[in-house]
């Protein structure tokens, strides 16, 4: 009776069956564990429950127990063991006990999360580029990731369990900032240096219990020893780029006071007398004309004949200057307006005009936000670095040039309308070369003599290379015609410049591009009347044959006598003959 009440005590669910399956005893832990209700004993097992059969023939036909075997029953996770039953050494029955473990897998399953979760932290803490260190509320450290072996040459592991005030006194880092945090109870940013002379800004955090007591001190720390270095070499690269800055304005001034504006045309005979002109005055002038016609030595033969002419001449090509730079550039800085910034501050080339001319070359390239500012500098004679509050009164004088057509930007809204109507004040419009022809021929007479004697090279150009290029359209201007002749003077060995020698554009240029260049409006029939007068007289001095000039000009020999007469040509040519005559008569 003892052995029956024990038995149904027993901690573990006990079944035991015989070898044929046959439930012979089974304890009241078992039937709870099971959810057994009625009679189950004389009953077979896979009846009641679903026990894998293989194991429990396994055991009979072995003899061999088989222990800690998983199974899931009634929506329970257990750990079953078999263990053979022998009589007179043969197996007679199985004893089946069951360990009920479903909570243990819920905690299993919570605690393999957690390992997991912890593994995560702990690549994610060793994979910070910055150091994380943490120790406990006495300084001892408790754990720092792999980022401080690049700083202190030593493993995690060996710094771990000592005191920071202990590795201060060896001169792993210094000053310790944790026992500062300790003593103020918030937190600390500061510099420290380590033992190989890396600097760090370090800034540690409390971390409090209930009770406001310091716990924890969690600590991270950023090498800045390549940042101070990167900011030393930008501060290095600002001084290098202002000297190359200085260089080049003082190159390009040399360059525009050395050019001379040569020409013998009409169109440029009225440029250069409307230039000498508002030289006198401090009137703004909006220089206009395609790319390469000379804008800039326009802009600084005003300046030489104006009354600044001893002042500074600064250059701005507002479309070669970066937009995030040329708003600090024009304007300048104040010391600390933005990083990287200088301390002093930096005057900006507006600033640095001051008592001179300004030349801003591509206008129409200006940011819009930045020609708000540019139209109060007209205005006012003001203006106010970045970062700063104060107006600085600058004088100036003020000359724009656009190769594009500021006017059509202004329709969409690309330019503004106020500033356009400050900087048209006078406008100075330069024809390109295409549409005055004579000016070529001297001015490849000029920049020949100048490379030649530059390189000290006599080069000299054939008459007919002379006609080739003078037939070209030359949609690059004065500055293709300049670079062409530097070119053939350095690159042709002989000394005489064929047409063979010259580049192969230049025979394939669109002869059919506008031959008529409109400088001013003016009235159609007054307009009309100084074309004839202007093809005629070319006609005249290229072929002094009026039926030629006929033919080239596709009218009647009468027509071009009686136009002669008309524009005086002839009056003109009988003038000159005349005046031949007598200069030949005189010298015998």
């Amino acid at each position: 009776m003892h052995l029956e009440k024990g038995f149904e005590e027993i901690y573990y669910g006990v079944l035991i069956i015989d070898v044929n399956m046959i439930i012979i005893a089974c304890n009241k832990t078992a039937r709870n564990l099971l959810n057994l209700t009625g009679e189950v004993i004389g009953k077979k097992i896979n009846e009641i429950i679903k026990l894998p059969e293989s194991t429990i023939f396994k055991v009979i036909e072995t003899g061999h127990p088989e222990l800690n075997n998983k199974i899931e029953l009634a929506e329970k996770v257990f750990i079953a063991h078999y263990n053979p039953v022998f009589e007179n050494e043969n197996v007679v029955g199985v004893v089946i006990s069951f360990q009920d473990i479903t909570d243990l897998e819920v905690i299993a399953h919570e605690l393999e999360s957690m390992k997991e979760l912890n593994r995560e932290l702990e690549a994610i803490f060793n994979s910070s580029y910055d150091e994380i260190y943490v120790t406990d509320g006495e300084g001892k450290t408790l754990k720092v990731n792999k980022a401080c072996e690049r700083f202190y040459g030593l493993k995690a592991e060996d710094i771990v369990g000592k005191n920071v005030s202990e590795l201060e006194k060896q001169g792993l880092f210094s000053p310790a900032i944790t026992p500062l945090v300790l003593k103020e109870k918030k937190r600390i940013t500061s510099v420290q240096t380590t033992k190989s002379g890396q600097k760090l800004v370090v800034t540690a955090n409390p971390v409090f219990d209930e009770n406001g007591n310091i716990i924890r001190v969690v600590i991270n720390s950023r090498d800045i020893t390549e940042l101070n270095n990167l900011r030393q070499r930008l501060e290095d690269t600002e001084k290098l780029m202002e000297t190359y800055q200085q260089e080049i304005t003082k190159l390009r001034k040399e360059r525009l006071q050395s050019a001379e504006i040569v020409y013998q045309s009409t169109a440029m005979k009225h440029v250069v007398e409307l230039v000498e002109k508002v030289a006198g005055v401090d009137s703004t002038v909006l220089i206009q004309g395609e790319s390469g016609v000379g804008k800039g030595v326009i802009a600084s033969k005003i300046h030489k004949l104006s009354k600044r002419k001893d002042g500074p001449f600064i250059t701005i090509n507002c479309g070669a200057i970066p937009d995030n730079l040329l708003e600090s550039e024009l304007f300048g800085y104040e010391g600390g307006a933005f990083t990287g910034a200088k301390k002093e501050g930096k005057k900006g080339l507006i600033e640095l005009a001051n008592g001179g001319t300004i030349f801003f070359d591509e206008i129409s390239e200006l940011p819009l936000n930045l020609q708000v500012k540019l139209l109060y500098v007209i205005q006012e004679k003001k203006l106010i670095r970045v970062g700063s509050s104060s107006y600085i009164n600058v004088d100036i004088r003020i000359i724009a040039a656009t190769n594009r057509d500021l006017q059509q930007l202004v329709k969409e809204k690309k330019f503004r309308e106020d500033l356009f109507y400050r900087l048209n004040v006078v406008p100075i419009i330069i024809p390109p070369l295409k549409h005055r022809k004579e000016d070529i021929p001297i001015l490849l007479d000029y920049y020949l003599k100048f490379f030649s004697e530059k390189y000290g090279l006599q080069k000299k150009l054939t008459p007919d290379a002379i006609e080739i290029l003078c037939s070209y359209n030359w949609p690059g201007n004065v500055r293709e015609l300049e670079n062409l002749i530097e070119r053939l003077i350095v690159t042709i060995e002989a000394f005489e410049i064929l047409p063979v020698h010259l580049p192969e554009y230049i025979f394939h240029h669109d002869k059919d591009a506008e031959n008529v260049f409109v400088l001013e409006i003016c009235p159609l029939k007054k307009a009309t009347e100084e074309v004839e007068r202007q093809l005629i007289k070319k006609a005249f001095a290229r072929y002094k044959n009026t039926y030629r000039m006929a033919e080239i000009l596709g009218v009647n020999q009468s027509t071009v006598v009686r136009k002669m007469h008309q524009y005086g040509i002839l009056n003109e040519v009988n003038s000159t003959i005349s005046n031949n005559y007598f200069n030949e008569l005189n010298k015998t």
